[in-house]
């Protein structure tokens, strides 16, 4: 358990360090995540968009694999309410 709990810490802190502060979401590439360091077998939580994608969070940091290589890092600020995110 305690492994687990670690790399959640580590995936969230990758993911915060990558998005600019202010932002709410920023395209990465997967390869960039894989070489940092993030493990994409360990989420907290998914959730399926209004738009039909799926996200998979890190505490209240989520990913959605938009193409084959292409992710975007995206905030939940209210995580324990629906979103709603911009994807255009």
């Amino acid at each position: 358990m305690r492994k687990i709990n670690t790399i959640l810490k580590r995936n969230r802190a990758i993911l915060l360090a990558e998005l600019p502060q202010g932002n709410k979401q920023v395209k990465v590439s997967k390869e960039y995540l894989l070489l940092i360091g993030f493990h994409f077998r360990y989420m907290t939580h998914q959730l399926i968009l209004p738009s039909g994608l799926s996200a998979q969070f890190c505490y209240e940091l989520g990913i959605v694999m938009l193409e084959e290589n292409c992710c975007l890092i995206v905030c939940d600020e209210y995580p324990s309410q629906k979103v709603g995110l911009n994807l255009a």
